[in-house]
């Protein structure tokens, strides 16, 4: 049964297809021209793409055993693409290239845009409070008469103006503009020039640059955009990767820049104190007299030189304990990263100052494009501070273990001074000047040897991002291409109107298919009727044989296999589910074809709450079969008239509409007349009101034989079909036919092609 359906369906389908194939037609010829006069008037665009390669930092080289696994991806490079995609580096390299400004000129049917030698610039010296929040575009158009300049904002804001040359301030729709032609203007060309906020244009370009990680754990980058100007994206995407270098570079040359300054300070004060040690020593010697104490000096310096040496690293620790502390404590340096590479010994305070400075970049990275009261910025703050606090902290708990290990040396040391107290007192005094010499000698060549180290890392920084692909033009990627333009407009010209059918089966629910009718009726056919040509209630005359005359007779002879042989006079109710049908049109010409077979035949009119029957053939509606069931004086030749169309047929019309019809149908009287009719005539044919909408036609079932249902070809709602099985189902009704009526005449199933012929 699914089967058969599936099938059905799709034959109604090609059927709908067949009668709209114009529909067809039509869409694809108004979709190709769309498609070709799209392609005419749009720009071709480009892909410009480009790679970078991110090199590793010291110290992550080190492989992660979740990244082995597959579980863990490179949040490093992560990081990175969202910094290569943030609006502050694209201001930066939109700026530097200066595409603030859209330039474009008219090329045939369409704009090409102008990068390198735009041929307009426009001087803003005064706009309106719309146009300095909406984008506008300026147009100007060179003519006979000077120059023809337009603006529009939006779709309803436009102005122009006609001047008779430009580098002078003109008033606009946007307000006051000064238009610097950079070279001479075509006559036959027009030139344009956009203007948005700046922060519209770099949303803009962003929306326009894609930058994704290659793979997941890679740490390769990919940078592409899509536009009408290759040659702009390829200078947008190089700026963009040397904006970050440069970035990178500066974030990275930060610290040690910082330290450099620290360093030299802390030289130019160790420098002093050299020289006062230095000066010291001299003026001891000078003051006592001593030609030359260096070999017995020497000889005790070398027997404590490990305790000396000792001694000297942790008084170097203490002293650089005590420049980090100053400079933490100090309110000026709070937002300057911490000297970092100077030779801190303790590993969780090496950790912590080069955490500290990792945070205290993110913040400065941050601040570039947020404000101070960021939410983000303020919670960095919190932390920082914190850091600060645990940094100091630390510094405390070393400088302690640093004192601590400081006096164990000095005890140390103590026991040499014993041995040098037998010593003349000029050579121990000497040898303590030429300690405190040694010490702050030991410290100025520390800081010295630092400030190298220092320098040569800031001469050997290298380029964090590495181009693997310049910035290139994909010349297979431009579009729109015309052949894939003119197939997807092939392609929506049928869709267009396959959609538009599809949704007229939707909503459309009336029989349209004849062959569908007869499969789901439970009812004999009698026929099919065509559309009368003629649009006259009468479409069967003696001696004409046209389609429709046709038509009615094989009704006639369908007849008499669907009534009882037995039946004499047969009673055969017409009726529809709804009005307009043809109910009155079908029982007309049925008892027409019946009379013209010599047989005598009666019309009864019964649809008494809608009388249309006299109309049809030009009587009068007074007087007639509702006087009859209303008067027992009215007898059945009272209401009796000649139909005017064949000798054989008579009419009884229904007459004055009665105030209370159901009562009347159901009155002795009713039966009586069909009695009397049937003794008189072979064929009692009753005109009767649509079932679907009163209960009158039921009625009339006991005194009927047969009964034909009328449905109208695309008129008739399809679930009336349901609604007669359901009569029949019911027996509410007995021995039911249907005719359908109005199928145009190659759906009708019997187009003989006849003419109209006339005996």
């Amino acid at each position: 049964m699914e089967n058969k359906t599936n099938e059905i369906d799709l034959r109604k389908i090609v059927r709908v297809v067949q009668e709209h194939w114009w529909w067809f037609v039509l869409g694809v010829v108004i979709c190709e021209t769309l498609g070709v006069l799209y392609y005419l008037r749009k720009a071709p665009r480009w892909v410009t793409d480009a790679s970078i390669v991110l090199r590793q930092k010291d110290g992550d080289g080190s492989m992660n055993p979740l990244s082995m696994l597959g579980l863990s991806g490179n949040t490093a490079t992560e990081d990175e693409v969202v910094v290569l995609s943030s609006r502050g580096l694209l201001y930066q390299a939109i700026d530097a290239l200066d595409l603030w400004e859209d330039n474009a000129k008219r090329g045939g049917w369409r704009w090409e845009g102008e990068f390198r030698n735009p041929a307009l610039t426009i001087e803003y010296v005064q706009l309106t409070k719309d146009a300095q929040i909406k984008p506008f575009v300026v147009t100007v158009k060179p003519n006979k008469k000077g120059y023809k300049i337009k603006t529009k904002m939006g779709f309803f804001h436009r102005s122009s103006k006609q001047v008779e040359r430009l580098d002078e301030p003109v008033e606009l729709g946007v307000g006051t503009l000064i238009i610097h032609a950079n070279r001479p203007l075509s006559p036959d060309t027009a030139y344009r020039v956009g203007h948005k906020r700046k922060e519209l244009v770099v949303d803009d370009y962003r929306t326009a640059i894609h930058v994704t990680q290659h793979k997941k754990e890679s740490n390769i980058i990919m940078l592409s955009t899509k536009s009408p100007l290759p040659e702009r994206d390829r200078a947008l995407l190089s700026q963009m990767i040397e904006q970050y270098n440069l970035n990178a570079i500066i974030d990275k040359n930060l610290i040690a820049t910082n330290t450099a300054t620290f360093i030299e300070e802390r030289l130019a004060i160790i420098t002093a104190e050299l020289s006062e040690a230095e000066n010291a020593v001299s003026a001891y010697k000078e003051r006592n007299k001593i030609a030359d104490l260096n070999a017995q000096a020497q000889l005790f310096l070398e027997a404590s030189s490990l305790e000396q040496q000792a001694l000297l690293e942790v008084e170097t620790q203490l002293s650089l304990m005590q420049y980090i502390d100053e400079f933490l404590r100090d309110e000026s340096k709070r937002d300057n990263l911490i000297p970092a590479n100077i030779g801190v010994d303790d590993p969780s305070l090496a950790s912590g100052l080069s955490e500290y400075n990792a945070l205290q970049l993110q913040r400065m990275r941050i601040l570039r494009t947020a404000t101070e009261d960021n939410p983000v910025l303020e919670q960095m703050n919190v932390q920082l501070a914190s850091m600060r606090q645990n940094i100091i902290a630390t510094i405390g708990s070393v400088r302690e273990s640093l004192r601590i290990r400081q006096k164990s040396l000095q005890a140390q040391d103590q026991k040499y001074n014993q041995q040098i107290q037998n010593a003349p007192e000029q050579e121990r005094e000497y040898v303590r000047v030429v300690r405190q010499q040694k010490i702050k000698e030991r410290l100025y060549l520390y800081l010295y040897e630092k400030r190298e180290e220092n320098a040569l890392m800031l001469a050997a920084t290298s380029m964090p991002a590495k181009i693997i692909d310049i910035p290139q033009r994909d010349v297979k990627s431009q579009s729109p291409k015309l052949k894939k333009l003119i197939f997807l407009a092939f392609l929506m010209g049928l869709m267009l109107p396959a959609g538009l059918l599809y949704l007229m089966l939707l909503f459309y629910d009336k029989i349209d298919d004849a062959k569908e009718f007869e499969r789901k009726i439970k009812a004999p056919m009698l026929g099919q009727l065509v559309k009368n040509s003629r649009n006259a209630h009468i479409a069967i005359h003696e001696g004409e044989s046209t389609v429709s005359a046709e038509l009615f007779r094989l009704i006639r002879t369908n007849l008499r296999f669907v009534i009882p042989a037995e039946t004499k006079s047969p009673v055969i109710l017409v009726t529809s589910c709804i009005n307009g049908d043809g109910k009155s049109y079908v029982s007309s010409n049925t008892a027409l074809s019946l009379a013209m077979l010599g047989k005598k035949v009666v019309l009864v009119g019964l649809d008494i709450r809608k009388p249309m029957l006299a109309t049809y053939f030009g009587l009068s509606n007074k007087g007639h079969l509702t006087d009859y069931l209303a008067e027992p004086d009215v007898t059945l030749d009272d209401i009796i008239v000649p139909s005017g169309e064949h000798k054989n047929l008579d009419l009884i019309p229904c007459g004055t509409i009665p105030p209370n019809p159901a009562e009347l149908l159901q009155t002795e009287r009713l039966d009586k007349l069909f009695a009397e009719l049937r003794e008189r005539y072979d064929y009692i044919i009753v005109d009767t009101a649509p079932v679907a909408l009163v209960s009158d036609t039921y009625l009339l079932d006991r005194v009927a034989d047969m009964t034909i249902f009328v449905c109208r070809y695309k008129y008739t709602p399809s679930e009336m079909i349901g609604y007669i099985n359901q009569v029949i189902e019911q027996k509410r009704m007995h021995n039911v036919a249907c005719v359908l009526n109005g199928v145009k005449g190659l759906r009708a199933g019997y187009g003989y092609g006849y003419g109209v012929q006339k005996s």
